[in-house]
């Protein structure tokens, strides 16, 4: 099977070149494995050109796919997150049965010998009349693309009529897989599609997309580099560049292809790579690329600034043409940045600078050859249709005959939209809801007839989507304000839509103007004014702070100014300040290099109160949550809603945390936790804690404590501990008001027949049920059937009758109700139909009158049914608003997986300290704070981070770093004697327990004849590098009066050191006292004072998997590190543990109490609807016990890592009274985690 055949004059070649950059560049600091994820060591890029007909060395027929099979299977299998074997057969397929029109390696076509041919048809015209040499072409893939999968649609097409295209293989990761030569080892190593979230950052980067961006500088480079290298082909000075192939036509390219006029083209990314392109300087050492046209398909506009990117690199902008799938253009945020992108490009350059059109019915693969794939039937029919349309097109685009070539196409005809070209109108009147709704705009408001120009006419087609649900009077006073041109921008249109949807009739008109920036005009002046007198108020400290600048800047009436000329002034702003980005990492990096002062003058400093770098509160006020709207100003169906909330509440921020009670709770949520618990307390708020329990065969006691038990060991309090099934009743009624108002109806259909309903597998066209347009009263009945129990499970649901024309899958009339038999732990068998996540989220969001419903970005598209939901049963609608989730690498997260590690006892329950839920972390012994301090540092965005576990360990050293006490510790004990010192020798040490904390007091150790140290600190050969205790070395000792030298030592049967014998250097010998270079620590051996004290078990925690991404591999239990736990029997550490554990456990009990008894007090838990229903009042209350466990007891062992008492040690004294001394028991049981290691210094490795 070929893929379609060429319809140009000439046949085409193909040939592949590949050439590698030395020095190698690094973009960006993701990491990959250890290494820079996005390393630019070489390029590669297959040429298509026209070729003689007459071939004598082979026929037509090339392999679609590159080989080998086996990296092409497994580049597609990750990016399509399917199991290798599924794919085999398919790419097997792919590789074996398809191939291309076109010929390999062959000559490329004199020009010379080339004439004009001018066909009826404008699309078949050559572009041989232009110049002597062939014009150039430059592709750029998207996604999952490749060099070799778009060839149906440019590569083959657009030689065959006489032109050379260049086709990247970007090697940045977003091809299903590359192979590219390693710089080091000079060795081909496959490279598959890099996800997201297996990459981790040494710096988390600000904004969206972060990988996207860096990606995109990485793809401009290689277009750089690709255009050079070829240069040098056709000029005959190749260089470094060599074929990856057999190829030996090299005399056929000579000085005949035209590098003075080149087109630029992609498709989805590579569109974005190409407007991103045309708005930055060349790189270092290249001149500007001569773009004299650009073609773009379906370009994905999201890694791009909004809203959108200019040619800042070009004096005149080339004519630009963008064609749009109709899938894309109904996508309704991403369409409008694309307009406004469109609309600067003819700022400077006119209407005919840029032209935007959309094919009808298409999608965004139909631009790749993955539209033509299917073999038979309908969808590959239309797949040919769209790229034919997209080749004729193109050649009307190049040859300037693309308005004749649009006039009189039935298929792209619309009604006239003011102000609009025809291409635009098509555009704006895609969507038969949007047609309608401008066409009553149009006839309505007369606007036939006002002479609107084309930014008018696209604010009215804003206003069409954007304010649809705006009654009568505020539409007209938008569009009234529109032709005054009151409103100029998008901007202003949507916060005028904002304003009147929170404010009805009558309008003020001057507190529209003020809220919608009517009559601000910023200059660029005005703007860099403007700038830098907030950096001269806010005095930043360096390049970490300009998303914070941004986002405030935001919020002043800089808002009303384009945002990419705010981003620009404030960077330059911060250049100036500070130098470019790369000069201040660079600077940092050399600063983090610096040893550390002596500890002697590092004592002398404040200790911080917490490992916190950015204060809780700084996050509250910046980006995403700064920008949150203020109670009341979300929109509303009615006003009477919005009044009755803000009489309800006062005014005050409500939000609430809704954990499903299925499982234990995870690092992931405790992100959710501090958003909306943080954000309610910041604003003086209120946050519930509602346990969403509505799959009663999944929910379990145990899980409903030990959620509200993490949730106040993190340092919060519920305003109230609510429950879903609270609400059952009210959901009931809400559900039979749907149907009364015709907005559900019972469906009987299978999960397979909605699925299919749907539009399947392949997203084809969607249809309504049989069941969807049955009468009300039947619907109500059979509700009340399914109430009564007559249906078993999947035979009949509850569907909310939503919208099937929508592009969001939220609103293919969801499920509302299902059957289930199964009893309720707190309605018992009263109810056997449940509501679902979709129709009881957003209405006791409702019934609870939550002002800020906040989320994470995995509902976006939930958003739309939940306002939908909202309004269909008119009642007061809250706000959903998405930030970015959290992940760790090297981490699972995933219940069932989770599940899996403890019942096969990978580890050894919930709470295994190598997990990351939050009681396994909680008993490891991290502190709350620590973990708050994590989640504040990182901000809260819209963008999800992937964090490496070493940025969240270090956080928590931080933090232990100016709170733990510091005790001395020896891990593995070797026996030190010495010998000058009495047998009876005793001298009490008093050591401050934190040199810089003196508020943490002190303990009181013995110093005597025998010590014990570390065995790590002693080695039998000394050697020039080495400052620790060896033969006749001398080394200090913490704390204690005087050094000691190290005169024999005893072994073994085996060799193994058992004792060493020392000298103490008190100067008592006459000599002089020699000057150690390293000090470590010791423990007294003095059975009256109970030194030392003796470790049962210290658990050593590493890394419980392999791999950074886990979740990614096909069997995650096989990636289980098998070595991921030590256990060390018989360490020692000093005898000031026992006092300062009974300290801490007595001062964590007396904390707990007080706070537990104010709240009871206050009332903030087990009041109201929270204290049960039905007769039930099993709500889980707050105790003192839940706050305080053995891991309160932490500390610093001295060089060795930070430690806490793990739950199963026994500690006697706990139970005595306070005036009791503390020591050891019987019974007693010391168990040791280890919290985290500590810092790696220089210094420790050379001693």
């Amino acid at each position: 099977m070929r893929l379609p055949d060429y319809k140009g004059r000439f046949p085409v070649s193909v040939a592949t070149f590949k050439k590698s950059i030395r020095p190698s560049h690094v973009y960006g600091n993701a990491r990959l494995n250890g290494k820079p994820a996005l390393k630019l060591e070489e390029i590669a890029y297959t040429v298509y050109y026209p070729t003689i007909d007459d071939q004598t060395h082979g026929g037509r027929g090339v392999h679609w796919l590159p080989r080998p099979l086996s990296v092409a299977t497994a580049g597609w299998a990750k990016f399509a997150a399917r199991p290798y074997w599924l794919l085999w057969p398919f790419v097997y397929l792919f590789a074996r049965f398809i191939k291309l029109p076109t010929y390999a390696n062959a000559p490329l076509r004199s020009h010379a010998k080339s004439t004009t041919s001018h066909d009826a048809d404008s699309s078949t015209e050559t572009f041989t009349d232009s110049g002597t040499r062939w014009p150039l072409a430059i592709f750029s893939h998207g996604l999952a693309g490749g060099r070799f999968t778009y060839r149906s649609v440019y590569h083959i097409a657009v030689p065959s009529y006489g032109m050379v295209v260049i086709a990247l293989e970007h090697r940045d990761g977003s091809g299903p897989f590359v192979i590219p030569t390693d710089e080091d080892t000079g060795q081909p190593v496959p490279k598959l599609y890099l996800q997201t979230n297996e990459i981790s950052w040494e710096e988390e980067p600000a904004g969206k997309l972060p990988l996207r961006v860096d990606q995109l500088k990485f793809r401009i480079r290689e277009i750089y580099e690709a255009f050079e290298s070829f240069k040098g082909v056709v000029r005959g000075d190749r260089g470094d560049t060599i074929p990856m192939d057999t190829f030996s036509h090299w005399d056929s390219f000579k000085d005949q292809v035209d590098f003075s006029n080149v087109l630029l083209t992609g498709h989805s990314f590579g569109g974005a790579t190409s407007l991103s392109l045309l708005s930055s300087p060349p790189p270092e050492g290249h001149d500007q690329l001569p773009i004299k046209k650009v073609v773009l398909l379906d370009p994905w506009m999201d890694p791009l600034p909004l809203p959108g990117t200019l040619p800042i690199a070009y004096e005149a902008r080339p004519p630009l043409f963008i064609m749009n799938s109709e899938a894309f253009t109904l996508w309704k945020e991403h369409f409008t940045v694309l307009e406004q992108v469109v609309a600067d490009w003819r700022k400077s350059g006119g209407d005919e600078c840029a032209s935007l059109i959309t094919i009808a019915r298409s999608q965004h693969h139909y631009y790749s050859d993955f539209g033509v794939f299917v073999p038979f039937g309908k969808a590959r029919a239309l797949g040919l249709l769209v790229l034919d349309t997209a080749h004729r097109l193109t050649m009307a685009y190049i040859h300037g005959s693309l308005p004749s070539e649009l006039k009189g196409k039935r298929s792209l005809e619309v009604e006239p939209i003011p102000g609009l070209s025809s291409g635009k109108a098509t555009e704006a009147a895609r969507g038969a809801k949007t047609a309608a709704s401008l066409k009553e705009l149009i006839q309505t408001h007369g606007l036939e007839n006002k002479g609107l120009d084309e930014k008018q006419g696209t604010l009215v087609t804003s206003l069409a989507t954007q304010g649809a649900k705006l009654g009568s009077t505020e539409k007209t006073y938008i569009v009234n304000a529109i032709v005054d041109r009151r409103l100029k921008s998008g901007e202003q249109l949507a916060a005028a839509v904002k304003y009147l949807s929170a404010h009805p009739p009558p309008i003020d008109d001057a507190e529209f103007n003020k809220e919608c920036g009517v009559g601000i005009e910023l200059s660029l002046s005005d703007i860099a004014e403007r700038v830098n007198a907030y950096i001269a108020s806010k005095a930043p400290t360096s390049w970490s702070a300009l998303s914070g600048a941004i986002g405030d800047l935001k919020s002043t009436d800089l808002k009303w100014a384009t945002p990419l000329d705010v981003k620009n002034a404030v960077e330059k702003a911060f250049t100036d300040l500070f130098g470019s980005k790369e000069e201040a990492k660079a600077k940092a990096a050399k600063e983090a290099k610096k040893p550390a002062a002596p500890a002697a003058a590092a004592s002398t400093s404040k200790a911080e109160p917490t490992g916190s770098s950015v204060p809780e509160r700084v996050v509250f006020e910046e980006g995403f949550l700064k920008a949150l709207h203020k109670p009341g100003g979300n929109p509303q169906i009615s006003p009477k809603l919005r009044e009755q909330h803000l009489k309800t509440t006062g005014g005050q921020v409500f939000t609430r945390f809704p954990p499903e009670p299925n499982g234990f709770l995870h690092i992931g949520h405790s992100k959710a936790i501090f958003v909306n618990f943080g954000y309610a307390a910041h604003h003086n708020g209120k946050c519930y804690l509602r346990y969403d329990d509505t799959n009663p065969e999944a929910e379990e006691a145990i899980y409903f404590e030990s959620i509200l038990e993490t949730i106040r060991w993190l340092g919060y309090e519920p305003y109230k501990i609510t429950y879903s099934s609270d609400y059952f009743q009210e959901l009931y009624d809400l559900a039979v008001k749907l149907i009364q108002v015709d907005k559900a109806y019972i469906c009987h259909c299978t999960a397979e027949e909605i699925k299919a309903n749907r539009g399947g597998e392949e997203r084809g066209p969607r249809k309504a049920c049989a069941h969807r347009t049955r009468p009300i009263s039947e619907s109500l009945a059979e509700f009340e059937n399914m109430k009564n129990g007559k249906y078993k499970p999947g035979e009949a649901i509850l569907r909310m009758k939503q919208d099937l024309e929508d592009g969001n899958p939220q609103m293919w009339d969801l499920i509302a109700y299902r059957t289930l038999h199964a009893p309720h732990h707190r309605t018992g068998t009263k109810w056997c139909i449940y509501p679902t996540y979709d129709f009881t989220h957003c209405l006791v969001d409702s019934f609870e009158n939550i002002s800020h419903s906040l989320c994470t970005t995995e509902f976006i598209l939930s958003r739309v049914s939940y306002e939908w939901l909202c309004d269909a049963v008119e009642v007061y609608k809250p706000r959903q608003s998405e930030y970015g989730r959290l992940n760790l690498q090297g981490t699972i997260m995933s219940k069932r997986k989770l599940l899996k590690l403890v019942t096969k006892g990978y580890v050894g329950g919930w709470d295994d300290p190598r997990l990351y839920t939050l009681v396994a972390l909680r008993r490891r012994g991290v502190p709350p704070g620590a973990i708050l301090s994590f989640v504040g540092n990182l901000g809260v965005s819209t963008a999800t981070t992937n964090i490496e576990l070493a940025k969240f360990e270090q956080t928590v050293r931080q933090y232990l770093e100016n709170t733990a006490p510091r005790l001395l510790m020896v891990l593995r004990p070797l026996k030190v004697t010495i010998e000058n010192l009495a047998d009876d020798y005793i001298h009490f040490i008093d050591k401050p327990l934190h040199p810089k904390v003196p508020s943490l007091g002190s303990s009181r150790i013995p110093f005597t004849k025998h010590v014990y140290i570390d065995a790590e600190d002693f080695r039998t050969e000394d050697s020039k590098d080495y400052f620790r205790l060896a033969p006749n070395k001398t080394v200090g000792l913490f704390q204690a009066p005087h050094p000691i030298t190290c005169v024999s030592y005893k072994t073994d049967a085996t060799g193994a050191v058992t004792e060493l014998v020392c000298r103490i250097e008190d100067g008592s010998d006459g000599k002089p006292v020699p000057k150690p270079k390293a000090w470590i620590q010791w423990v007294a051996e003095h059975a009256p004072s109970g030194s030392p004290v003796i470790i049962d078990e210290t658990r050593i925690f590493h890394s419980l998997f392999k791999s950074d991404n886990p979740a990614a591999t096909d069997d995650f239990l096989a990636d289980v590190n098998p070595h991921s736990l030590d256990v060390i029997k018989g360490a020692m550490v000093e005898v000031g543990f026992w006092p300062l554990a009974k300290r801490c456990m007595s001062e964590a009990l007396k904390e707990s109490r007080e706070r537990t008894e104010k709240a009871l007090k206050e009332e903030s838990v087990g009041e109201g609807v929270g204290s049960g229903a039905a007769g039930h009042n099993d709500t889980p209350m707050p105790t003192a016990e839940q706050l305080v466990g053995n891991e309160v007891v932490r500390f610093q062992g001295l060089r060795v890592a930070y430690f806490a008492l793990d739950k199963e040690a026994r500690v006697g004294c706990f139970e005595d009274s306070d005036d009791a001394a503390p020591g050891r028991r019987d019974g007693d049981k010391l168990v040791l985690n280890r919290i985290v290691s500590l810092k790696e210094d220089a210094g420790k490795k050379a001693t």
